[in-house]
């Protein structure tokens, strides 16, 4: 038997301990040591239990000689503490020696009979080890594989041929080099073990089940468990093919015509498996759904908050049959009567399902910028259009992306920035009898046009002055009411007019706004920040922002922030 290469002789380290074992719990199960123990401790910041941190706590014996702690560790590895096996270990220094798995080995096959401390011993007579781990459920049962790792390769190689294959207790053990997780995902894989569920109560006798499937080949390991009255198994062959036959033969089966439902038999997946599996038939379920439902399918935003479900399909029922229709809602927490709430609010947003094309075509044309029936009353009009899966639309944008950019870089650039900025505010009643002026300017491209303008902005109010005091009541009626009209800003037929418009109620909104008012903006600022707002390309959104706000007073921070960046 080789000796170990650790260079901490008298130090044993427990890997893994029952979750809260106390101290004198630990020196109990050393008390035929416990004056050769110099210390013991187990490690406090372990013992912290949660979903993110699942690691068991750990112990460290310092022995006062190296003779007693060898003695301890071959007489107590692997016996049980709290129904728990311990798997006493040599402290080493180098972690290298522990993580080493050319001399790992993997074994299966294990009998649930077994005790983790007759494993220990069958495989110690091949080399010393390093660790030995027999894997257990909650309750301390095996679950039929684990793990030996040995110092020497040439221990792991005479265990595999002396071992593997070989019957211990009522099951055949399999003994093979162990592989790590990337390892094995390249290598060619074949399941032989079933889990099988939905099982009679004739064959919850474990002897039934095994005569059941032991005409498909040879079962090495088998075991029924008991979750909530419900019965399920494991079941493992000694190959593949053997599995794959009573799978064919035995899934969706009734064996009995009393029996509620079939046999469930399907391959044991492990959690990340099973979970990749379902993915992807939601995926290819998805994708289904969305070709089928390609053209029939309307996206609809804008919608009015206190529509529903069932008055929205009853507003789209009238232009055809609807498959199905649905508001998407969120959790709002808010008080009523000083109480905290949850209520169930609208996003906006909804999506529309005909069952044939022709309609969904005749829907859009019907709703698309118009308000609802009933729903007049709602700042925004709807928007319809056709539904895209959002791989697609991540496609469709990325694809106009590049199309602008591309345009862009090809584009011969203008002599002078192009900017936008608004006339300066009329001068006050003080400085002239007449205090009309004209709003309706139009967006000047380069500064030179900008300074045009300006002086004949400056000729025209020159001109007001000359004007008679009694025009003054009767010409007062300017152009710009509290609100914006969308009718009237849809009447206009090119964006530059609608930008206008629209430009006449946000420079007075941001500058009677308190966040401008508290810091004070200038002419030139305000209307650079409005030049910014009417640089968006979506005139629903610059409308939007308008009519709203808190809209806007995010809009007057963000664009000061950017003024104060470029001044850096």
């Amino acid at each position: 038997m080789s000796s170990s290469i650790g260079q901490d002789k008298y130090i044993l380290f427990i890997s893994e301990l029952p979750e809260n074992t106390k101290q004198s719990e630990l020196e109990n199960f050393f008390a035929d040591y416990k004056s050769d123990i110099h210390m013991m401790q187990i490690d406090s910041n372990q013992k912290i239990y949660d979903i993110f941190n699942a690691r068991k706590p750990k112990a460290t014996i310092i022995f006062k000689n190296h003779e007693k702690a060898a003695e301890a560790r071959d007489k107590l590895n692997m016996k049980k503490l709290k129904g728990k096996a311990l798997n006493i270990m040599w402290h080493e220094r180098d972690n290298s020696v522990r993580y080493n798995n050319k001399a790992n080995l993997f074994v299966k096959g294990i009998s649930p009979d077994a005790q983790p401390r007759q494993i220990y011993e069958l495989f110690a007579k091949f080399g010393e080890i390093i660790s030995c781990k027999i894997c257990e459920n909650e309750d301390g049962d095996l679950l039929g594989y684990g793990y030996i790792n040995y110092y020497d390769l040439d221990s792991a190689k005479n265990a595999i041929e002396n071992l593997n294959k070989t019957k211990f207790l009522d099951s055949v053990l399999e003994v093979e080099h162990f592989q790590r997780k990337n390892e094995r995902l390249q290598a060619p894989q074949e399941n032989c073990t079933l889990y099988i569920k939905n099982i009679p109560e004739k064959y919850t006798n474990l002897e039934e089940l095994k005569k059941l499937f032991s005409k498909f080949g040879k079962i090495t390991f088998s075991k029924i468990y008991k979750d909530n009255e419900r019965y399920f198994a494991i079941i493992m062959f000694s190959d593949a093919d053997s599995a794959n036959k009573a799978k064919e033969e035995l899934n969706n089966k009734k064996l009995n015509e009393k029996d509620e439902l079939p046999l469930y038999v399907d391959s044991l997946q492990k959690k990340s498996e099973r979970k990749r599996m379902l993915t992807t038939k939601i995926m290819e379920n998805n994708n289904k759904l969305n070709q089928e439902n390609k053209n029939c399918n309307l996206y609809i935003k804008n919608l009015p908050r206190e529509l529903t479900e069932e008055k929205l399909k009853e507003i789209f029922s009238k232009i055809g049959e609807v498959k199905s229709v649905k508001i998407d809602k969120y959790i709002l927490q808010t008080k009523v009567n000083g109480e905290n709430v949850d209520l169930i609010d609208s996003r906006g947003f909804g999506f529309v399902c005909y069952k044939n094309e022709e309609d969904a075509k005749k829907a859009m044309e019907e709703f698309n910028e118009k308000k609802l029936p009933g729903f007049e009353n709602s700042h925004l009009p709807v928007l319809v259009s056709k539904f895209m899966p959002k791989n697609e639309r991540k496609q469709f944008l990325s694809k106009n992306q590049e199309q602008q950019n591309n345009f862009q870089q090809n584009m011969p650039q203008p002599p002078y920035q192009m900017l936008y900025t608004i006339p300066p505010r009329p001068m006050p009643n003080r400085f002239y009898k007449n205090n009309n002026y004209n709003y309706n300017y139009r967006r000047p491209k380069y500064p030179h046009q900008q300074q045009m303008a300006n002086k004949a902005s400056l000729n025209q109010e020159m001109d007001n002055l000359n004007l008679n005091d009694n025009s003054n009541n009767a010409n007062n009626n300017s152009s710009v009411t509290d609100e914006p009209d969308y009718e009237k800003l849809k009447s206009f037929k090119t964006e530059d007019e609608q930008k206008d418009y629209l430009g006449e109620f946000l420079f007075k909104k941001i500058e009677q706004h308190p966040v401008a008012q508290s810091k004070n903006l200038d002419v030139d600022t305000i209307s650079r920040i409005t030049g910014m707002i009417l640089g968006i390309q979506n005139i629903n959104e610059i409308f939007n922002i308008t009519i709203n706000n808190e809209l806007i007073a995010s809009r007057i921070k963000e664009a000061l922030e950017l003024l104060e960046k470029s001044k850096q």
